[in-house]
């Protein structure tokens, strides 16, 4: 119940002040600088500025996303096993934690919700990437989109990437401030071996789809976790932070040879794209970050071709 009352407040409140949030700087895909996740740290106040909270009024946060467009977000399908009515969720944009009063935040309600119809709801399943589409635009001074890459990107192992969320820090209790982690890509090959050492259930079955992507350490320890799913995994490529995954699945959580699995990105932007443009919303498109130590806008906007590479 509290955590309804407190959503009822936020919304109250976005209504009476106009709905503005926290000033974030005009740059697509280049966060504000000022560096739980198991083994990660605390994140900067505007440092993953696309990061988003998805909350269901009884529960609170169930899941992460990411900012695609004023009007999208990007997560995991299997966040919404539990119902596709829009009305259960909300979406927290702004802030490092999780509290519904926290200054500087938006709650936005949803106004539709996207699964990929490949998406069969069990575990470990391709197709596991969902879009949720705000029910009122986002203002420019509310948000940063991530950008996108470009479709069938090669993703070279050994790139450190980072992921965010506020998933539990020791497989249980979620954390308290947005957490972040620098993993490296990894070889598919190589971590469809890892998943089947030490007498593994997978055992006779491929695991790694051709649209899953790892990202992690053998020996474990530092990795993402429950709470994180449908939160991004991004590379800094050209000077722009780009999505390359979204938090999938796992077993267990930074266990030895269990790395992260991620929905890998490049395989659905035509996807995306498509069911923005049937929703009547423009292209996504981003800008590459200003080189120097002081950030500019860009007077150019860098669209991602499709399909293309980067």
């Amino acid at each position: 119940m509290e955590v309804w009352v407190r959503c009822i407040f936020l919304l109250l409140l976005q209504i009476l002040t106009g709905g503005h949030g926290d000033i974030l700087p005009l740059v697509w895909g280049h966060p504000r600088d000022a560096g739980k996740i198991i083994g990660g740290q605390d994140a900067l106040q505007g440092k993953w500025p696309w990061q988003v909270s998805l909350c269901i009024a009884e529960d609170g946060h169930i899941c992460g996303g990411s900012l695609i467009h004023e009007v999208w977000v990007l997560t995991a399908a299997h966040c919404f096993r539990r119902s596709l009515n829009p009305r259960l969720y909300h979406v927290k944009v702004g802030g490092l934690t999780l509290s519904l009063l926290e200054p500087h935040s938006t709650l936005v309600a949803v106004r539709d919700i996207f699964v990929h119809p490949a998406y069969l709801w069990g575990d470990a399943s391709s197709g596991d990437i969902a879009l949720v589409q705000l029910d009122t635009p986002l203002q420019p001074s509310q948000f940063t989109p991530v950008c996108l890459p470009a479709a069938q990107a090669p993703l070279s192992p050994g790139t450190v990437c980072w992921v965010t969320g506020w998933g539990a820090t020791q497989e249980r209790d979620l954390a308290s401030v947005l957490q972040e982690l620098a993993v490296p890509l990894l070889d598919s090959e190589e971590c469809e071996k890892m998943y089947h050492i030490r007498g593994s259930s997978l055992s006779g079955k491929r695991v790694i789809q051709s649209d899953m992507l790892c990202a992690g350490f053998v020996e474990g320890q530092k990795d993402s976790c429950q709470g994180d799913s449908g939160g991004p995994l991004v590379c800094d490529i050209n000077s722009s932070w780009i999505q390359v995954g979204i938090t999938s699945w796992g077993i267990g959580c930074a266990r030895p040879h269990r790395p992260g699995v991620y929905t890998r990105v490049p395989a659905y932007v035509h996807w995306i794209q498509k069911t923005l443009e049937e929703n009547r919303s423009d292209a996504y498109g981003c800008h590459s970050r200003a080189s120097g130590p002081h950030q500019i806008l860009l007077p150019v906007l860098l669209a991602f071709a499709l399909p293309g590479s980067l």
